[in-house]
């Protein structure tokens, strides 16, 4: 199996892009890991995906997004159509569609309990879940970060000024990703959790299709041009990611200002040392030098590095050491999702 794995890293001035509880009724507090009384700020992984999927919906229109369906009598509960074929989103992030299958009797009749239409209520199937292709990590500080706390007033119109405050940080975020090849696109119909992609209804809509069969794999899967062309939209959209907390006072880019990725065989991220834990923020020498005598026989394509000018300019020296094309990181990800049409083997 092939997996398009790397870390990325947002330069985040003077930020607060994903924030927690409040404290009290005029603090907004950052998400933040605390390690022996200092601080490493933090952005959720569900924040990034957030992000990802909303740049992807704005750049890519033609790609329909999943729709999603709440219960009424106010469940906790809601879930996207469940339709990796027709769906992206489906596909690359995912889903946990739980129902409760209907007897045949009265399949076809508007559940009195959801906000479905009949159609869909037809297509009930129990539950179908499948574990997202693209998969990320938490977005953390490299180094330990002061966390700062800033307080303003609202002193408009008559009256006295009312407090508010909330925190900030100035830090180098640095996740990882990794989308692996092999699943995209690939349906399996096995009855275990995760891999019960495909539910009756979704095996006969396969086959009506023309959708690939995998019986070896209990699987069906889509012509290679729609799964190399996800890929590839996910990539430009990463590549040119926005989103955020407090842009209105902390306007922050989001976009990756450094990556590292290549395609390799298994699901190991050889690149997560690569940013030293140091207060000015720089490439691992040896964990740069260590990934090639560690990891070279996983190798699947060229190593992709991205990064952008006045960020960590001491390590273009070591990046250039080891012959590696640097350009910015939007055009190393334009570049591998060019370079995957070329290489149908690394989503076999």
């Amino acid at each position: 199996m092939s997996f398009l794995t790397g870390i990325y890293a947002i330069h985040a001035p003077a930020s607060a892009l994903n924030n927690g509880e409040g404290s009290g009724d005029i603090k907004a507090q950052v998400k933040a890991i605390r390690v022996q009384n200092r601080e490493y700020p933090y952005v959720a992984a569900q924040a990034m995906r957030y992000w990802l999927r909303a740049t992807m919906e704005r750049r890519e229109p033609d790609r329909a997004k999943s729709p999603v369906y709440r219960p009424k009598g106010g469940k906790q509960q809601a879930y996207t159509a469940g339709d990796p074929i027709q769906y992206w989103d489906d596909d690359l992030l995912g889903y946990m569609r739980a129902e409760k299958a209907e007897p045949k009797a009265r399949r076809g009749r508007k559940s009195d309990e959801t906000e479905e239409t009949p159609e869909i209520a037809e297509k009930s199937d129990g539950t179908l879940t499948r574990v997202g292709a693209f998969r990320t990590g938490t977005l953390v500080a490299s180094a330990p970060a002061e966390i700062v706390a800033d307080f303003g007033t609202m002193a408009r119109g008559e009256g006295h000024p009312i407090l508010h405050g909330h925190e900030f940080y100035r830090a180098l975020l640095v996740g990882q990703f990794s989308i692996d090849l092999s699943a995209v696109g690939t349906f399996t119909y096995v009855d275990s959790s995760g891999k019960r992609n495909l539910g009756a209804e979704g095996r006969v809509r396969a086959e009506a299709l023309g959708l690939e069969h995998l019986p070896e794999r209990f699987a069906y899967r889509l012509p290679f041009e729609e799964r190399a062309g996800r890929v590839a939209a996910l990539l430009r959209s990463f590549a040119r990611l926005e989103g955020g907390a407090k842009q209105s006072l902390h306007l922050t880019d989001v976009s990756p200002g450094f990556v590292c990725m290549a395609v390799l065989q298994g699901g190991n991220n050889p690149f997560g040392l690569l940013v030293a834990p140091t207060a000015l923020p720089e490439l691992h020498a040896e964990a740069l030098r260590e990934v090639f005598t560690a990891y070279g026989e996983d190798f699947q394509s060229p190593l992709y590095a991205g990064l952008r000018q006045g960020l960590m300019d001491s390590s273009r020296a070591l990046l250039a050491e080891q012959s590696f094309a640097v350009r910015h990181p939007r055009a190393a990800f334009d570049q591998v999702s060019d370079d995957l049409w070329t290489h149908p083997e690394w989503f076999a």
